[in-house]
């Protein structure tokens, strides 16, 4: 006997909840359904299949920031998706043309050109599908927080301001969100900590928060901030904040150039 394929809004539903197989289920349902739109709205454009590509990884990206309930609403955020792309792919070809017709590209033929191999590039995919999936599955003030903070790069100030809450209780939330995110990709607590809920625990995740708002306020400042030298200067955290600017750059290092566009 068949299982019955579960609609949209059945989908959308689980996915919020956290369900990996929905969300894995609605991009495999995206992705067909972005090149068919394309083929239909925008039949002669060239290199559609970039388009398709990129449509699909912004509206996964942008998950979180979906409110609508029903496949009407899905369908109409994918159109606005799918043309915001489309046009920002005809401003790239159009300013390559001109800088192709203006323009003489300064060659170093000493320096070797530094490309990634296609296997990388789908390595460094497939990473960020996996940090992005455990974001997305935070609780909601701790996902808003490194959404904020971390992927769109708001200063802890302007995040503040955006979730209604003080510097200080954003910083908690992206010191417990970053903790969170480490465990669920590494499968494993922090090695050597003491147990959950312990006074010497508890005192240094505080610790480790107000000095992860100290950090994002130099970092916001325009300051460049060296994370090694930072956490020598906090040795009664300097582990549990030393995880936390581990993740945070390798958050930044994985995220797509135009997810803060």
């Amino acid at each position: 006997m068949s299982q019955e394929v579960p609609s949209i809004k059945e989908l959308i539903a689980r996915a919020r909840s956290g369900d990996q197989t929905a969300i894995d289920r609605l991009f495999e349902w995206c992705r067909p359904w972005v090149s068919r739109y394309l083929a239909k709205r925008h039949s002669g454009i060239a290199r559609r299949s970039d388009i398709v590509q990129e449509a699909t990884a912004t509206a996964f990206r942008a998950l979180p920031d979906f409110e609508g309930t029903t496949e009407g609403e899905w369908l109409a955020w994918l159109r606005r998706i799918v043309e915001t792309c489309t046009t920002q792919h005809f401003r790239d070809a159009a300013r390559q043309k001109r800088n192709r017709a203006g323009e003489t590209p300064f060659v170093d033929d000493d320096i070797p050109a530094q490309q990634v191999s296609p296997s990388q590039a789908t390595a460094a995919e497939e990473q960020w599908r996996q940090v992005f999936t455990q974001i997305f599955q935070l609780p909601d003030e701790q996902r808003q927080a490194i959404y904020l903070c971390h992927l769109k790069e708001l200063s802890v100030a302007d995040a503040a301001a955006q979730m209604g809450k003080t510097q200080g209780a954003v910083s908690g939330l992206l010191q417990r969100g970053l903790r969170t995110l480490r465990e669920r990709m590494t499968n494993a607590p922090d090695p050597g900590s003491p147990d959950a809920g312990s006074p010497r625990l508890t005192q240094a995740q505080d610790e480790a928060a107000a000095a992860l708002l100290v950090y994002l306020r130099r970092r916001d400042a325009g300051e460049h901030v060296a994370p090694a030298a930072f956490i020598v200067e906090h040795p009664s955290c300097a582990e549990e904040l030393r995880h936390m600017l581990e993740w945070i750059e390798r958050i930044q290092a994985l995220r797509p150039a135009n997810l803060k566009e």
